[in-house]
């Protein structure tokens, strides 16, 4: 109990450290500013402000019930923030106003929208009447790492930070039909002159249906991998297709079809206009979900794949080998979750045949499971879900985990450990790329809701390869890797 209490009480000091570090003494945390403190905070609208005379006539149109004790004080100065107050209660009104009202109501909603936007007012009836919700996160991340395999290298200088922006949108249609979309932007530091970080794309883009066609659910556009296993299939970003969930008494079916991996402008198929018609790599699942009891859970599914596996003699090609190669793959997969008291085990298996294959083994295997914490989370991997809540300060959670997967057991492109363990995309057996394919190692996270809406977490991985014999080396060690992040969810 002491040790656990030492570890939430440096998981609460040590990203203040690293915050000041980082942010050259910017506060990591501000302290936040109470109702009853806050007109203080905004300066006073002068007399003559144009704004008096505008919340007087919504006044006189019902449209403002009053201020305080239900008369507007038209001879009393106010501050900014009372008159945001003011202006957030006309908002409420403002489908029941004329025209004229209408323009007041949205010229003073302008006049005052950074008053409003610090209020949480002026987002919140953007939001009610637009049907759409907007989040964001930001991220800084610092690490290192230990590589063994020749051909790797040690991170340096500004690779050893970076930052990520997110801004996500989410809304409703109509009662059967939702959207949402993401923007996203990451840099190392001190690569403002590269432009990195400054160029943002979407990296999720989809709308779900229910009650399609007799279908529960379509899910269709570009959305992260989830369709198979827990995590050890997977993939955070940029995968674009079809899903659909269906329900079968207590079962759920699920199927999809996910251009998982392109292959890029020089190589896909053009039309006779001369235009890529996008051909890409696709992955095709189908998945059965269900529960024994509350506390166990089970998937098994199957999988076929066009994505190729290669290599070359330096250990670059999509597989974590130096020799080697296949054409397309298909292959089994079943899983479990199950809550042990106050804290979760989850196992995933694949089985894999390969096809066309050349110098490899042609039935790889690959397994991977995981001790957390928190049984009231989903039951999937870390970092597929949080270990903690980062709306509940002083929430502490943790993984450990492990994995064993062969060469070629898991599409390129698939692979649900691929992106955690932090190496050069360009290296020779490179962790970023190819973090799950002809490795085994183990993975221990720990995480603390520092402040509410912010986690800081820990990560350390140490890799080996699982077939040496495939690689060239000299030894089985490949990489270990650190890093410790701070997250800003809003």
């Amino acid at each position: 109990m002491k040790t656990t209490k030492s570890v939430k009480k440096w998981m609460a000091i040590v990203p203040l450290a690293l915050m000041s570090i980082t942010m050259a003494g910017t506060p990591a945390l501000i302290t936040p500013v109470h109702a009853s403190s806050a007109a203080q905070a905004f300066s006073d609208v002068p007399a003559k402000h144009w704004a008096y005379d505008a919340v007087g006539k919504l006044a006189k149109a019902g449209i403002v019930s009053g201020y305080n004790d239900n008369t507007f004080k038209g001879d009393k100065t106010l501050t900014r923030y009372e008159f945001a107050f003011i202006v957030s209660k006309a908002m409420d009104k403002f489908d029941a106003a004329d025209d004229a009202n209408k323009q007041l109501i949205d010229k003073l909603s302008a006049e005052f929208a950074s008053e409003l936007n610090r209020l949480g007012t002026r987002v919140a009836k953007v939001e009610a009447k637009t049907n759409t919700w907007i989040a964001g996160e930001t991220r800084f991340r610092a690490f290192g790492n230990d590589p063994k395999a020749a051909g790797t290298s040690k991170l340096k200088g500004s690779n050893n930070f970076d930052f990520r922006q997110r801004i996500k949108f989410q809304g409703t249609i109509n009662e059967d039909i939702s959207w949402m979309a993401r923007i996203q932007a990451s840099s190392n530091f001190g690569n403002y002159n590269n432009n990195e970080g400054s160029n943002a794309a979407f990296d999720m883009l989809a709308v779900t249906a229910k009650n399609v066609m007799g279908i529960d659910k379509v899910r269709i556009g570009r959305f992260p991998y989830d369709n198979l296993t827990h995590g050890l299939f997977g993939k955070a970003v940029g995968v674009d297709g079809i899903r659909i969930d269906e329900n079968i008494g207590k079962v759920t079916f699920t199927g999809s079809v996910n251009n998982i991996k392109g292959n890029g402008p020089t190589t896909s198929v053009v039309n006779s206009n001369g235009a890529s018609t996008g051909d890409a790599n696709t992955l095709t699942t189908a998945q059965l979900t269900g529960k024994v009891n509350n506390n166990l859970g089970w998937k098994a599914g199957y999988y076929w794949s066009e994505v190729p596996g290669s290599s070359n003699p330096q250990g670059k090609g999509s597989m974590n080998t130096n020799i080697g190669s296949f054409d397309k793959s298909a292959g089994w997969a079943v899983g479990f979750d199950a809550k042990l008291g106050k804290v979760m085990l989850i196992g995933d298996y694949v089985s894999t045949d390969l096809k066309g294959a050349s110098n490899l083994p042609t039935s790889p295997k690959g397994w991977a499971v995981e001790l957390s914490s928190g049984v009231d989370k989903i039951p999937a991997f870390y970092s597929v879900k949080n270990l903690v809540d980062y709306k509940k300060k002083g929430d502490f959670g943790w993984s450990v985990a492990y994995r064993s997967i062969d060469a070629g057991a898991i599409p390129s492109g698939a692979g649900g450990f691929d992106s955690q363990a932090m190496a050069y995309p360009s290296d020779s057996f490179s962790t970023f790329t190819k973090g799950t394919d002809n490795l085994k190692g183990v993975w221990v996270a720990l995480q603390s809701t520092v402040s509410k809406n912010v986690i800081w977490t820990i990560e350390a991985q140490d890799l080996k390869f699982k077939n040496r014999n495939l690689t060239g080396q000299a030894s089985d060690d490949l990489n270990k890797t650190y890093m410790t992040k701070l997250e800003f969810f809003y």
